[in-house]
């Protein structure tokens, strides 16, 4: 059953490139499709050679040939579009549309294929899923973010709390026809995962068996981001705080700027890092709050992350939320919700901080603590975060696929 060979599909990114990787190094993968990955190895090792940091993004080292299909005709509009006019919910449509074209045409394939499992992503499989239960084959259907009623209901009260803040506000509805095939992939998925227990939650609130149901967590990249035993003393400097990611009000991002609020810039410190999402109008309101950049690589984020104190992620809701296990890997304490992986990685005051949704004072307490910390107790924190991050690394991860893998 370990040697099972499984097709693996995604139009998109995400963390799919390190699942079908997970596949390969334990032997199960039959063939990874994709909608832009540069598929040559000896391309791959160029590209590393002249450190072309873009091209990057799109390969995962030494997975490629054979393993991987590429089509990058499915994104092409969407790239174009997206270096013209940013991140704006036509984007959102696009990629929609990409998601359906991608999975339309793979089904039509899948029954020409010899494989022992299927393995979809969310948004991008409900065709693919329905094929493989009609050839006899496993069908599993990895869930990203929390199923679509739970989304949309928490994320519709947030753009009625907020209307300010409501074009910032990605995934709060969808087409009808796309909303359809969300609702239904973990209904026909003969294996869901989920990758954090809080999406597990969303899934099985929703009617979702239970027993289908698999939590695996994700991992961090844990040789790319460096960690100092010992970092700068907090004491006689302000807290440098760090918010990484989309800047939308789907991570809390207005109840991070209403926190800063209450201090001074002598004091605390909010840097944010990652492109806005809608118009921006409600963001540059609280300009005077914050210390603005715009996207970077993984990789240069990962250089940045000893420039901080912490993270704060009040994120409304989250599938996993990989920043947050990349920035304690570094060993930066984290201040996030329940919304989010904090089931699985945080301890309360122990390596960060577990705050409500939308709770904007228990930000600033958690906040106030950390400012008052002595250095010791600061630093005791962040070992605690880099011990607790170094429990999810891809490596570990794909110790968890393996397990999960025996279970088909």
């Amino acid at each position: 059953m370990q040697n099972k060979q499984i097709v693996i599909s995604h139009s998109g990114k995400q963390h799919s490139y390190y699942v079908a990787k997970a596949l390969y190094d334990l032997g199960n993968l039959k063939r990874f499709y994709t909608s832009s990955y540069i598929t040559s190895i000896v391309l791959q090792r160029l590209i590393e050679k002249a450190g072309l940091s873009f091209l990057s993004r799109r390969y995962l080292q030494g997975l490629g040939g054979k393993y991987v299909g590429s089509a990058w005709k499915y994104e092409v509009r969407e790239q174009v579009v997206r270096r013209l006019k940013g991140n704006t919910p036509a984007i959102t449509e696009l990629v929609f549309k990409r998601d359906v074209a991608f999975d339309n045409d793979l089904s039509r394939k899948l029954s020409k294929l010899s494989f022992d499992a299927y393995w979809g992503f969310q948004g991008s499989c409900r065709n693919c899923l329905a094929v493989s239960n009609e050839m006899g084959k496993p069908s599993i259907c990895e869930m990203t973010i929390a199923h679509v009623p739970f989304a949309k209901r928490i994320l519709q009260e947030e753009a009625a709390l907020h209307p300010e803040w409501a074009d910032s506000i990605d995934f709060a509805s969808f087409p009808a026809y796309f909303e359809k095939r969300m609702v239904e992939e973990p209904v026909i998925a003969q294996k869901v995962i989920a990758i954090s227990a809080f999406l597990k939650q969303t899934l099985v609130q929703e009617g979702i068996d239970e027993s289908k149901v698999t939590v695996i967590p994700l991992g961090f990249d844990a040789k790319s981001v460096s960690f100092s035993e010992e970092s700068e003393s907090i004491a006689n400097r302000p807290l440098r705080l760090l918010y990484a990611g989309r800047v939308t009000q789907r991570k809390g991002i207005k109840y991070a700027l209403e926190a800063m609020r209450a201090f001074n810039k002598k004091d605390v410190e909010l840097h944010i890092i990652g492109n806005l999402y809608g118009s921006g109008n409600a963001f540059k309101s609280y300009k005077d709050k914050y210390q603005y950049r715009s996207g970077i690589t993984q990789q240069e984020l990962f250089k940045t992350y000893q420039q901080y104190d912490a993270l704060l992620f009040p994120s409304i809701l989250e599938g996993f939320g990989l920043v947050t296990v990349e920035a304690m890997g570094a060993g930066l304490p984290v201040i996030t919700t329940p919304n989010t992986n904090a089931t699985e990685v945080i301890r309360d005051r122990k390596n960060g901080f577990l705050v409500p949704i939308r709770d904007t004072q228990a930000i600033i307490k958690a906040i106030e603590e950390l400012r008052g910390m002595d250095n010791i107790t600061f630093q005791q924190m962040r070992y605690e975060a880099r011990k607790t991050a170094l429990q999810y690394t891809w490596d570990s991860y794909t110790n968890r696929v393996s397990d999960f893998i025996k279970e088909i």
